[in-house]
């Protein structure tokens, strides 16, 4: 644990070049597979590396991460471009947005352009590592209606950007102006962001094009 502190320390000094993308949401929501989608859209671009933190749930059987294997992303194995790393909850949250966080900071200092960092569940210790990202994307699905409400309290105001993916599906259009209508219940001074909503539907890359264009101009205006 203190040889890990040393190591950030040491290497924090050459951070701050890699721009943080968090990514969470419901499970199902498709976030392995936007988040390939989004890999493979960045390294499009003059080639940028990319470093992918996936936070999953622990299996009880083996205590390695349940999706360890990241099918999704095996289009990206061989990428030397590419570095994914799974990091399983271990039936605990509370030190995982540090390690997370930790873990972020050693792919920034290795040169990683983007790091993309993706967690399972809605939950509180989920906000705080999503928290740490430069931008928060917050991905829901058609037939979430319910979830937009549930979801208030904690993850809707950490967002930067709302996805609804699978937008495909019947009942995206709800979904969104569920969103909408949350959205203007707030107040957004003159000039701020107000989390615009993308649909995409990851499976084909539909939208994907829309979300990087939207990424670049939070990221321009923070």
């Amino acid at each position: 644990e203190a040889g890990g502190a040393d190591l950030i320390r040491t290497i924090f000094g050459r951070t701050g070049h890699a721009y943080l993308v968090g990514v969470t949401g419901p499970p199902g929501a498709g976030k392995s597979t936007l988040v390939d989608r989004l890999t493979a859209g960045y390294r499009g671009r003059q080639q940028a590396t990319v470093g992918v933190i996936a936070v999953d749930p622990t299996s009880p059987f083996t205590g390695g991460a349940v999706l360890g294997d990241r099918l999704r992303m095996q289009s990206h194995t061989g990428d030397e471009g590419v570095f994914i790393r799974t990091m399983a909850t271990r039936g605990h949250l509370g030190g995982l947005s540090r390690a997370a966080g930790d873990a972020a900071v050693v792919l920034d200092a290795a040169g990683k352009d983007n790091v993309i960092i993706e967690t399972v569940g809605v939950g509180q210790d989920e906000v705080e590592i999503v928290r740490t990202a430069d931008v928060s994307i917050v991905i829901l699905v058609p037939g979430a209606g319910d979830e937009v409400q549930a979801l208030k309290a904690g993850i809707m105001e950490i967002a930067d950007i709302f996805v609804v993916n699978k937008a495909d599906r019947e009942g995206a259009d709800r979904t969104a102006a569920s969103i909408e209508t949350m959205l203007s219940l707030e107040m957004w001074p003159e000039g701020e962001w107000r989390p615009p909503v993308v649909r995409t539907a990851a499976t084909t890359g539909a939208g994907m094009g829309d979300l990087l264009a939207t990424i670049d101009k939070f990221r321009s205006q923070s």
